[in-house]
């Protein structure tokens, strides 16, 4: 029988399939909680987890100005607080697992001749770090990172410039990804998208942004 994922693309008419990095194919929202935690405790802040948890899947300057819209009044320093929480992060990624299923996905995508494409909120260099950790790299033709965008999800740009370098049409691509950010993201580019509840987002909160199809876990994708 086929594969779940394939009967979804086909039925779609999907060529592209947009990949969300962190929570969705690598299991790394730990390590960019803990980095804010870090961050705010040197500040003296109290901000909770669950709070943090919430922004997970936005660029980390749009969530520092969710979080401490009070404090951050200046460009500079937010860029400065930014690469501060980035470069806690790098040192945290000491050992990435991927998401089970991850890698079997995208094998199983590579075969069937559909282009992928990874589209993230993270800075590049923490990109590449959890990519060569993982060795998934190689399955990518288009890759797009904080650095390619001005704004960041719920905006649909980072889906948009994924897609154009990936040389895809819109209405051929779709998005997976873990959080409510991605599904506003992805329906505001106009994108069929699967929603995967394996981030920091319920399934509960999943479903209320009404994707087009509703997983557990990628592997529902491959039974």
């Amino acid at each position: 029988m086929e594969k779940l994922l394939l009967q979804l693309v086909k039925k779609w008419g999907v060529d592209c399939i947009i990949f969300d990095l962190d929570g969705t194919l690598v299991d790394t929202l730990e390590f960019h909680i803990k980095a804010f935690q870090q961050l705010f405790a040197e500040k003296g802040l109290k901000i909770s987890y669950d709070k943090i948890a919430e922004n997970m899947g936005r660029t980390p300057k749009d969530t520092l100005l969710t979080l401490l819209s009070n404090l951050v009044d200046a460009p500079k320093k937010l860029e400065m607080l930014t690469q501060e929480k980035e470069q806690k992060l790098s040192k945290l990624l000491t050992t990435v697992y991927k998401m089970p299923g991850a890698e079997e996905i995208l094998k199983l995508l590579k075969a069937n001749h559909k282009t992928l494409c990874l589209a993230s909120s993270t800075p590049s260099y923490n990109v590449k770090k959890i990519l060569e950790a993982t060795t998934l790299e190689v399955y990518f033709d288009a890759i797009v990172t904080e650095e390619d965008i001005s704004v960041g999800k719920p905006n649909p740009e980072v889906f948009l410039v994924a897609a154009k370098k990936g040389r895809c049409s819109i209405d051929s691509c779709l998005v997976i990804g873990d959080s409510t950010h991605d599904i506003k993201a992805a329906k505001n580019a106009g994108m069929k998208v699967i929603a995967v509840a394996s981030g920091k987002h319920s399934k509960v909160e999943l479903e209320q942004e009404q994707p087009d199809f509703l997983v557990q876990t990628l592997k529902t994708l491959i039974t």
